[in-house]
């Protein structure tokens, strides 16, 4: 039998995990925005919850008392992160959005502060106020620069952070019914909204190339499934503090493979503001010391 790994370390396997995931989720960046140019990003955020949801629920178990948790949670993450961030992915290049969702981290402070009374030292405001400064510096970059859809991810990280907070109020859920009941639940209410506010839909999926399905697929399959699945495993094996700091590498994956894949440009205003913004985010995650992590 394997011996577990030190606390002070992950060992080659989870190590292997956690890169694997970040990379997934750096990558997610570059699918998302292919989908989103090739069909209605309402539409594909509804058909990816329903994959999703068909794919999970088998293996997920509810319990009466968790439909009403999941459905708030649904709303938050499913329908207000995940559908407003392919809207706003829409307007802006990937690796702005890659940038921009990170502030997820400074406003899940000022949630916790306000709503919590959650104790918040120097050095975390201090990574609060770096996190936005770094998206004011990317809103500066010259050129037509869509502010609305900047707005709308902002907007999106801010429900991130939000069905974040949720977990507090609620008992914990289950990874594989998480996943699944929230999907169950947001794909409907992301395909009404589609209906509402989207047009041309079936005109939009019959025109849809080969790479756009597999976007589809991929943000479905190994961002959501895979990866948040390997996540969950570390999370619950390890202290936070080993794992959490990997997540400051899928931005950074996001905005090489958004240059490299889909030819976007590395404007010194991305790169200088990416880079003030992921140290806000740093001061926030992780204490020097012990490397516990505060948010």
């Amino acid at each position: 039998m394997t011996p577990a790994p030190p606390r002070d370390r992950l060992g080659r396997r989870d190590t292997l995990f956690a890169a694997l995931v970040v990379a997934t989720w750096g990558f997610n960046y570059v699918a998302i925005k292919i989908g989103v140019t090739e069909m209605p990003p309402l539409l594909m955020t509804s058909l990816r919850f329903a994959l999703v949801a068909a794919l999970v629920m088998p293996f997920a178990r509810v319990g009466r008392d968790q439909w009403l948790p999941l459905l708030a949670l649904s709303v938050a993450m499913g329908s207000l992160h995940f559908g407003i961030l392919f809207v706003g992915m829409k307007g802006i290049d990937a690796a702005t959005s890659a940038v921009a969702l990170q502030t997820t981290v400074p406003f899940g402070v000022l949630i916790g502060a306000i709503a919590f009374r959650e104790r918040v030292g120097l050095r975390r405001w201090s990574g609060v106020v770096l996190g936005f400064l770094g998206i004011v510096v990317i809103a500066g970059e010259p050129g037509d620069f869509d502010l609305v859809s900047l707005g709308l991810v902002l907007f999106a990280a801010f429900n991130w952070a939000a069905a974040s907070a949720l977990f507090k109020v609620f008992p914990p859920i289950p990874s594989l019914t998480y996943i699944g009941g929230t999907s169950l639940l947001a794909a409907p209410q992301t395909l009404i909204a589609s209906l509402l506010l989207e047009s041309g839909q079936i005109e939009a999926l019959s025109r849809t190339s080969a790479t756009g399905w597999i976007a589809l697929v991929y943000t479905a399959v190994a961002a959501s499934i895979v990866g948040h699945g390997l996540w969950y495993g570390l999370v619950k094996r390890h202290d936070l503090s080993l794992v959490v700091p990997f997540t400051l590498i899928a931005p950074v994956i996001g905005v090489l493979s958004s240059a490299a894949i889909l030819g976007e440009a590395l404007t010194r205003e991305k790169m200088i503001g990416g880079l003030v913004t992921l140290v806000g985010v740093a001061l926030i995650q992780i204490r020097p010391r012990r490397l516990r992590i505060s948010l």
